[in-house]
């Protein structure tokens, strides 16, 4: 999403930049989906300025789609000091969550004239983020041992929240990203939704010991559009007593084998229409090039002349 440029020009003009960069740049390491970053209760911290009319905002609230829930950390930027960094104040939620300075090298290394590095600080914030709700889940048994299974296949991208209860903890909503290799489906089907081709798994879990555990499946246009729309691929149910890596594994194979179906369906459709021409090339009144779905032949016989049309979808050609 790009941001306003009336609200981005609300901001010291050194602050603009980082701004535009985080958030009109797609960025996997902060936000896994399509929902945008958003900024909101922007105001200066300088109670003057030596010029009345220069836009003096150098504190926000951002708003951070992160594992299917809105983190609300406020940045402060100080106007008479804009090359040092920013500083952070996490969600009342998370009172305990005290990163180390010395560890996020993006702060300790800030680059005031890189406007990419408040997009780096905030990645870096999360993976410690991660790391500290990691750390809250293993207070649980259960959740632990789902979680270690999940870690075991090295998801690329994940993010996962724990949310706090009256008694212990609640709900957990985690959020990762399926690696599997799309580059295998044919052009022609992914060719209308350029850019990246990606799948996100959403695991719910209402509470630790709860066996209704939800699972939903988040396809690209591009890569949904090759299944046949999102009613085609069904996902399997989360078992009573699986673990979350089993099931992590299950979906990631299901992808995989969908990917070879498509692409091997249309190389032996490729090859049906190669043959078609090898034996008919004189009579081929036309082809369908991109798909290899339809071959069309002008045939005669005793002096009549008729077409012959075999189509053919994802699986063997049949004839019309």
């Amino acid at each position: 999403m790009v941001p306003d440029r009336e609200d981005i020009k609300k901001f010291d003009i050194l602050i603009r930049p980082y701004l535009d960069c985080l958030l009109s740049q797609p960025n996997d390491h902060i936000n896994l989906t399509s929902d945008p970053l958003r900024i909101t209760d922007c105001f200066g911290g300088c109670l003057y300025s030596s010029t009345k009319d220069q836009p003096k905002c150098d504190r926000f609230t951002l708003k951070i789609p992160y594992a299917q829930q809105i983190l609300s950390w406020q940045v402060i930027f100080d106007t008479s000091n804009l090359k040092e960094p920013p500083d952070f104040i996490f969600d009342a939620e998370d009172h305990d969550f005290h990163p180390s300075l010395a560890d996020i090298n993006s702060l300790v290394c800030w680059d005031w004239q890189n406007r990419e590095s408040l997009a780096a600080v905030v990645a870096e914030l999360l993976e410690h983020y991660r790391d500290y709700q990691l750390d809250r889940a293993s207070s649980n048994s259960t959740l632990q041992r789902h979680l270690r299974s999940l870690l075991a296949h090295s998801p690329p991208d994940l993010q996962i929240i724990v949310n706090r209860a009256e008694r212990g903890l609640g709900t957990l909503n985690c959020l990762m990203k399926v690696a599997v290799d799309f580059s295998n489906i044919p052009t022609y089907l992914v060719s209308e939704n350029p850019g990246q081709h990606c799948a996100i798994l959403h695991v719910c879990i209402p509470y630790p010991e709860s066996s209704n555990i939800q699972a939903q499946l988040y396809l690209t246009s591009s890569v949904e559009n090759a299944f046949g729309g999102s009613t085609k691929l069904r996902i399997p149910a989360f078992h009573s007593g699986m673990m979350m890596g089993d099931y992590f594994a299950n979906v990631k194979a299901l992808l995989e084998n969908q990917v070879k179906l498509i692409s091997e369906g249309f190389e032996k459709r490729k090859d049906y229409i190669a043959a078609f021409i090898n034996h008919f090339g004189k009579s081929v009144l036309e082809y369908d090039m991109q798909s290899f779905t339809k071959i069309t032949l002008l045939w005669e016989w005793n002096d009549f002349f008729f077409t012959f049309t075999v189509m053919g979808r994802f699986g063997p050609i049949h004839f019309m």
